[in-house]
């Protein structure tokens, strides 16, 4: 009954602001309960359409809002102040990854990003981690940004995505091992100021520009769907 309530209450605002019952010349504040629900019993199809317009002008509104985020940060997205990067720092071209270590579709994109980056040696390829799908995604992502100020980053992103067994700090650390990272300083970098600062800059920035799931790559600014090295190479192709 409460979910009829609120079905009933929403379309009764839909009805009256269309006039989809004959109460034209009443308020939207006036419109009869008893009218809006005799309309429905008669045509209960109202109900689901009233409801779809309203979804898609949700989903509608939400898109202009991202686009719009996307437009204003741009700057920031692009920027690899904070993050690491491949590829020349001015390339006409720049590819964004938000991802997170413990994601099972980041760790499906990462073939098809290792092969858009060897194709493409004019690209700038910036690299945003976030931490959010498991404990461990953390210390990953910090682990990251350690490995980078060794010059290890690329090879710590491949390892880490193509590992197969369970993910544990004291995995990552192995890993950060067999790429001959200098331990002591990765342990330092890893819990440095700057590397927390830099992680809470990045979950921000996310959060700013709409990223509500992952891996969300943006080529130039714009939103690309996809785990295939073909789409990502021929949306590069088209920023070019």
């Amino acid at each position: 009954m409460k979910n009829f309530s609120i079905i009933l209450s929403t379309v009764a605002v839909i009805l009256a602001a269309t006039a989809m019952v004959k109460v034209s010349k009443i308020s939207t504040t006036e419109v009869p309960t008893e009218a809006v629900a005799n309309a429905l019993l008669e045509n209960p199809k109202m109900v689901v359409e009233a409801l779809q317009a309203h979804q898609q002008q949700q989903v509608a509104e939400q898109e202009k809002a991202a686009k719009e985020a996307l437009a204003k940060y741009a700057d920031e997205i692009n920027s690899s102040a904070n993050a690491p990067f491949v590829g020349p720092e001015d390339a006409k071209v720049t590819v964004v990854e938000f991802f997170d270590f413990s994601c099972g579709y980041c760790k499906r994109l990462a073939p098809a990003m290792e092969k858009v980056m060897a194709d493409n040696k004019d690209v700038k390829f910036v690299f945003k981690p976030l931490s959010f799908v498991a404990a461990v995604s953390n210390y990953q992502a910090k682990g990251a940004l350690a490995a980078y100020k060794q010059g290890k980053f690329i090879e710590f992103y491949k390892a880490v995505l193509e590992y197969k067994d369970r993910m544990t700090e004291t995995a990552v650390d192995e890993i950060a091992k067999k790429l001959g990272l200098d331990m002591e300083k990765f342990k330092t970098d890893l819990v440095s100021e700057e590397v927390n600062k830099n992680l809470e800059d990045l979950s921000s920035l996310a959060q700013k520009v709409r990223i509500n799931g992952v891996p969300a790559v943006l080529i130039n600014g714009e939103h690309i769907q996809t785990l295939s090295s073909d789409d990502l190479q021929e949306a590069i192709n088209n920023a070019k």
